[in-house]
């Protein structure tokens, strides 16, 4: 009978064994971490910069609609991250007041509304427009210049592109010969082109009126489009610039800090119907009779009753937002 060998293999070397297969598996599976790293590296290096750019910014936030097929120029490329600032800035929209400021609140807000509506019964727009987008082109060169000057500009820009159609086949050089005068002209200008792009290539031509729309188009943010769509449209909303914040804040409106917060405070004082009027009132007062800078309260016709500590002594203005 022939003797079979034993194939006993003793503790020590059944260890060493598995010891040398696990080095062994972790060894490929480093090979393969670097391999992957590798290949990751060299996909990063071909992207285009821009997109690279805007998945760092906002990567949940990458649309899925039309507005991403245009390309016509950086300040398009760039609209991804502009909504999703403004989505965060809308989100900033809630009152800091209590149930138990609201209610002596409220009827400050009404007192100031009646004296409000006396001085000015019926506002108009201070500027000069014949159609929604007009009106749009306007509010954008607005930033950071005085109204009068815009409709200074605007004469000769719409009588050669009275709408998107036409502004959306000018040079942008054409533009800022035309609107010169105006601040951060050329860069007005070139957004002006690119939103009448936007425009023509998504809506047909045709001004939207939401926020969410409007805030995708280049150089409209949230004060903008809430002019557009109170002014253009008549659907209650509460523009608030940094003149209406001073105000705001100078009668004690609002906790806040920037121009969202004080929309949000202003808003739960008064009636949506009231909204769009009661803006325009700000700011053809704040104009006339409640400049930034070496105020006199005493000697203002609202401030002298309304303004509250440190805004109720001479010279003392709140901070801009």
């Amino acid at each position: 009978m022939p003797t079979l060998r034993s194939s006993t293999v003793s503790a020590a070397s059944f260890h060493d064994c598995a010891s040398h297969t696990r080095v062994t598996a972790d060894a490929q599976r480093n090979l393969m971490s670097l391999t992957d790293q590798k290949k990751q590296a060299e996909n990063r290096k071909s992207r285009p910069a821009g997109r690279k750019r805007l998945r760092a910014v906002a990567p949940e936030d990458e649309p899925a609609n039309e507005a991403a097929k245009i390309a016509s120029g950086p300040d398009v490329a760039a609209r991804p991250a502009a909504v999703q600032k403004a989505k965060v800035r809308r989100a900033l929209l809630t009152t800091l007041w209590t149930e138990e400021d609201l209610l002596p609140l409220k009827v400050k807000a009404e007192r100031l509304y009646d004296q409000l509506n006396q001085l000015y019964k019926d506002p108009p727009c201070p500027l000069i427009y014949q159609s929604p987008f007009q009106l749009l082109v306007a509010v954008i060169l607005s930033a950071q210049t005085t109204d009068k000057k815009v409709n200074e500009v605007t004469p000769a820009l719409f009588e050669l592109a009275p709408d998107a159609a036409r502004m959306a086949n000018m040079e942008v050089a054409e533009v800022q010969e035309l609107i010169r005068q105006v601040g951060l002209a050329p860069t007005k200008a070139k957004n002006i082109c690119n939103m009448s792009k936007m425009l023509m290539e998504i809506h047909g031509g045709v001004v939207p009126q939401t926020f969410e729309a409007l805030e995708q188009l280049p150089g409209v943010g949230h004060k903008t489009a809430s002019v557009v769509i109170c002014t253009a449209f008549g659907i209650p909303t509460f523009p608030v610039d940094t003149h209406i914040h001073r105000l705001a804040q100078r009668w004690g409106l609002t906790k806040g800090k920037t121009v969202e917060q004080t929309e949000a405070d202003l808003k739960v004082l008064l009636p949506e119907e009231k909204w769009n009027n009661y803006h325009l009132r700000f700011i053809y007062f704040g104009r006339e009779h409640c400049p930034a800078q070496r105020h006199d309260p005493s000697q203002c016709p609202i401030c002298s009753w309304a303004a509250v500590s440190p805004y109720d002594k001479l010279g003392s203005s709140p901070k801009k937002a």
